[in-house]
């Protein structure tokens, strides 16, 4: 290959590489955004399980006026009420669950993030890498 091709080359490389740190820049925008709104949606879910716990404690503390509530009527709301109370329960539980899922896509999020920037920094030491390779290049050819 003739040293001007060589050159030529060198720049195509690097054009190539300012690319691919663009493309890295620009999901390194998208994963930020993607963790701003599910943080929000943490935090808003976290509150929302806060008053629902207190709420479910509220409810596991009622009991059965014994004079208002007798026979066939008290055991009626009785297994109306602990159905309701196990409701409330796998409800709190599914959005444990929720919240879990939420702050393990965070997590990966940002792993991926943190990947994006490793790579950005790889690239730009092979852009510093193929600048010193062109200039000589270029010294070649004078």
């Amino acid at each position: 290959m003739s040293s001007f091709s060589h050159v030529n080359y060198l720049h195509s490389r690097k054009g190539s590489i300012h690319s691919q740190i663009q493309s890295n820049t620009t999901l390194i925008s998208d994963l930020e955004a993607k963790i701003s709104r599910l943080q929000t949606a943490l935090r808003e879910i976290s509150s929302s399980l806060t008053s629902l716990e207190s709420e479910k404690s509220s409810i596991d503390s009622l009991s059965i006026d014994e004079s208002s509530w007798r026979g066939k009527k008290k055991e009626d709301f009785q297994k109306k009420y602990d159905q309701f109370k196990e409701s409330v329960k796998t409800y709190i539980s599914n959005v444990v669950d929720a919240k879990e899922a939420i702050a393990n896509d965070i997590k990966r999020y940002e792993n991926e993030k943190a990947l994006c920037h490793s790579s950005i920094a790889s690239l730009q030491n092979t852009l510093q890498s193929l600048d010193i390779q062109i200039a000589q290049a270029q010294r070649e050819l004078s």
